[in-house]
């Protein structure tokens, strides 16, 4: 996830006015660990505030690991059965569908662990390197390719917006010079470990150019707003 991303989810989770009582599913979290240090401003931007106000927030993932609540794969039957009785007011689905072979199912079973009248907030990236954890699909949606993924479903907010370059993250690192310099280097040698070469090298294409991100914010047919 990206800084300014985290952002605007933040934004949208905390417009839901979800308190006590109120759980979110935060689907792909990873670990503790990510959350807080490699990647803090997921913590602090999106699921402190969640928190502060008295949201649960329930933490799931494939691996099992520090701060995962929840271990299993969404698209499992029994899984998907067992974060429903979180009657969950709102799922979090960041950075994971151009990660899989079939988004569209994905998005689906998002849907089934929602309770109705509860809401589902994506975020997919529009313009962005390839990066694969393992494999990057190079899905790369506009909002209104995610809405289409959830038919049926209320239309919150659908944006996509800017969110920084390769050299606002180059940066951002302790040493920048030092960071470009290596960069560099490794883009010019394709054919040692050219696995690992060409994520490398497809980031310098962003360099100047921004990254974008498409969101969207759904809710549920039926049931009540969860206020």
């Amino acid at each position: 996830m990206l800084p300014l991303e985290a952002v605007e989810i933040g934004k949208l989770a905390k417009q839901l006015g979800l308190g006590p009582g109120h759980v979110c599913l935060n689907i792909g979290s990873s670990t503790r660990t990510f959350r807080e240090v490699t990647q803090p401003y997921i913590q602090a931007e999106i699921l402190a505030p969640l928190e502060r106000d008295g949201c649960r927030v329930v933490n799931c993932d494939l691996k099992e690991d520090d701060g995962v609540d929840e271990v299993g794969n969404l698209l499992d039957e029994d899984f998907q059965k067992k974060l429903g009785r979180y009657n969950a007011d709102l799922v979090l689905c960041s950075n994971l569908l151009e990660h899989l072979s079939d988004p569209a199912a994905f998005a689906r079973a998002c849907g089934a662990i929602l309770k109705p009248g509860g809401y589902c907030l994506i975020s997919v990236p529009r313009s962005f390197p390839y990066h694969p954890d393992p494999l990057d699909t190079m899905f790369r949606p506009a909002p209104q390719d995610i809405v289409a993924l959830m038919p049926g479903y209320e239309v919150i907010a659908a944006q996509e917006f800017s969110a920084g370059t390769y050299w606002d993250e180059i940066g951002a690192s302790p040493f920048p010079a030092k960071t470009l310099a290596r960069q560099i280097a490794r883009s010019l040698t394709p054919f040692y470990r050219p696995r690992q070469w060409w994520p490398q090298f497809h980031k310098m294409m962003w360099l100047l150019r921004p990254y974008r991100v498409s969101l969207v914010l759904l809710r549920k047919p039926g049931g009540s707003e969860p206020r």
